[in-house]
């Protein structure tokens, strides 16, 4: 099936009343219990229940988009259990629900929760769909469309309850987490690659937070700040983490070369986004090339070139940008896995009346009102609360999945501005 054609179906899914109508059908089945039964049985098979006995399948195109994208290497709707060193047998979303009827559901909150627990299941069939986008030949338009699915998807249709924001973070939600295979990985940034500039820095911010994020708590919880370590056991992570680099010190360069001023949104936003990617090991983009990005050698000079030539620009930037304890930080946010406060966002839905913003809210704070920081901040401090108010949600050694830590950030601000001054002036 073309790319289009599985747009044309999703949208036909998301727009209008057929989530509703599912959720009602749902509800319908009895308890929270059956109810929640019964929409994993449509995640599963991806049909729908509809008005008077329809049934929507999305069957056909979910699995088939999904078969090419496992033939390259990735599976976007299936995580890792690491517990087992396999993938489950189960889609992410499925095993989702699973998680809410072990958590249990408030029969008051159950619609809600209904809701919330499709609007992520729809998500997921985003990313697919995504991480094909050029397949047809057309990735921008196929992203475009996207743009608008998401929107719909978390609009007035939909539980009320955002889930990504946009689709860059419904790729990485679909592909920043443990896979045994890299052929993948390198076959989706080698595509990335051939975006416009617009959507390459669309892309870009989120990726230097979430890959930061990951790499930052790795080196706090797991690696005990061994570069070494961290470097050993993510290697598939540098090329991202330089790809986004390199997209943010060129828009850097083209902003500055044109007379930006120092402060302004754009330069700020990319400085924010430089200082994330260098945050976890900014010796890995100073020095020589990593065994990890022998590969990309002539893109990790054109990225080291550009922060020589920017150096004390940066340095200023970085002030403005430095996490406090008075606005929001994405420096301060560390995340095991991205997924990690998908789920957490998800549940919330059984226990919180309050609503929280998209997880892309996290991802920058240059240019954001104080409410917007104040919004962001309330999430990464309520996924923080989530991930630690119950042992078993922790990780290995009692480590929080998801931390919010201002110290921390400051203190990764400060060894880059320390390497990034020790590099010669231009």
């Amino acid at each position: 099936m073309r790319v289009a054609e599985a747009l044309d179906l999703l949208e036909g899914f998301v727009r209008g009343p057929a989530r509703r109508e599912a959720v009602e059908r749902f509800a319908a089945a009895g308890d929270a219990s059956a109810a929640l039964h019964a929409l994993r049985g449509a995640m599963a098979t991806h049909r729908w229940p509809g008005v008077g006995g329809a049934v929507r399948s999305l069957r056909s195109f979910v699995d088939g988009l999904d078969a090419r994208t496992r033939a390259e290497g990735l599976h976007v709707l299936f995580g890792w259990d690491f517990a087992a060193q396999r993938r489950p047998a189960d889609i992410a979303p499925v095993l989702l629900v699973d998680y809410c009827v072990r958590l249990g559901v408030p029969e008051e909150r159950l619609r809600t929760v209904l809701a919330t627990l499709v609007d992520h299941y729809c998500v997921g069939v985003v990313s697919v769909i995504a991480v094909r986008a050029w397949d047809d030949g057309d990735a921008e338009s196929v992203l475009g469309r996207l743009d608008q699915v998401v929107a719909t998807i978390e609009g007035a249709d939909g539980s009320g309850r955002p889930v990504v924001g946009d689709v860059e973070t419904a790729i990485l939600l679909g592909v920043a987490y443990f896979h045994p295979e890299e052929d993948g990985y390198f076959a989706l940034l080698g595509r990335l690659a051939t975006l416009g500039a617009d959507r390459a820095l669309r892309f870009a911010i989120p990726c230097a937070t979430v890959f930061s994020s990951h790499l930052r708590w790795g080196m706090r919880f797991m690696y005990r700040s061994d570069a070494g370590a961290l470097r050993a056991d993510n290697g598939m992570d540098y090329p991202w983490v330089l790809r986004a680099l390199l997209t943010l010190a060129t828009r850097y360069d083209a902003v500055t070369t044109a007379g930006g001023a120092s402060g302004s949104r754009e330069r700020l936003r990319a400085a924010e986004g430089i200082l994330g990617a260098l945050a976890p090991d900014p010796w890995a983009f100073t020095g020589a090339p990593l065994s990890a990005l022998k590969r990309f050698a002539a893109e990790h000079e054109l990225a080291r070139s550009l922060l020589v030539r920017h150096r004390d620009a940066l340095l200023a930037d970085f002030d403005a940008v430095a996490p406090t304890t008075k606005r929001y930080s994405p420096m301060a946010f560390g995340c095991n896995f991205v997924s990690n406060a998908s789920v957490a966002l998800a549940t919330l839905a059984a226990t919180d009346d309050d609503r929280y913003p998209a997880l892309s809210a996290l991802w920058s704070a240059a240019g954001a009102s104080d409410a917007q920081c104040a919004d962001a901040e309330r999430l990464a401090k309520r996924l923080m609360q989530y991930s630690t108010e119950d042992p078993s949600r922790l990780g290995a050694h009692g480590a929080p999945l998801v931390v919010y830590d201002v110290r921390d950030g400051v203190h990764h601000t400060n060894v880059v501005r320390r390497v990034l001054g020790e590099l010669p002036a231009s």
